[in-house]
């Protein structure tokens, strides 16, 4: 029928990577994402894991292409290429499997969408590549910032000495999903008690 309006069955994969953090505002400006092209969300997938764990690792993630596989839908909508994964080689996988069973991939902060066809493609590749090269950046000065703090390792009456630079360390390390304990292997010098206050905010 001349006129009729075609829905496209989609569904969203959102992702943060630390507890702190949430899928909402990601879900309410992807939701008006939908609305707009008539998009009609068929299933939504939500995890907190970090970008660049393996997608076998990623319990969400894992699900969708399970579902991917049965064609639930024919469409992924995300907000960013970097929701998808911040690892070159894993995004490259998760984008070859919508490959081999024939469903798109829009991103909403790049405007771009893989039924556009090549050219799209090749810039998805390009932002995930670029999304690594910033992902390395910062472990690298981490790892400067890491080692800056062990030399100020020093405690002053039984307190941990916490410096604007350890601070700013333990919550870099923590927005990357790192756990109290893991923040500790990385910055010895503080105590668990003085990470929760940190990354709490109440020092």
């Amino acid at each position: 029928m001349n006129g009729e309006i075609t829905t496209t069955d989609v569904c969203l994969y959102l992702r943060v990577s630390s507890a702190g953090q949430t899928t909402d505002n990601q879900e309410i400006e992807l939701l008006e994402l939908c609305k707009r092209r008539n998009f009609n969300i068929v299933e939504v997938y939500r995890e907190t894991v970090s970008g660049t764990k393996k997608n076998e690792d990623r319990k969400e993630l894992t699900r969708m292409l399970g579902d991917m596989k049965h064609r639930k839908w024919t469409k992924i909508v995300i907000f960013d290429l970097t929701r998808l994964g911040r690892s070159v080689s894993e995004v490259v996988k998760t984008l070859s499997l919508l490959d081999d069973y024939n469903i798109s991939l829009f991103s909403m902060r790049q405007n771009l969408d893989t039924d556009d066809g090549g050219m799209s493609r090749l810039f998805f590749y390009f932002v995930s590549i670029f999304s690594e090269m910033e992902s390395d950046l910062r472990k690298s000065r981490q790892k400067v910032g890491i080692e800056r703090v062990k030399k100020l390792g020093k405690k002053y009456g039984g307190n941990d000495f916490l410096t604007d630079e350890i601070k700013s360390l333990v919550l870099q390390l923590s927005s990357e999903g790192l756990s109290y304990r893991k923040i500790k292997e990385q910055v010895p010098s503080v105590s668990l008690g003085s990470i929760s206050n940190i990354v709490r905010g109440n020092c």
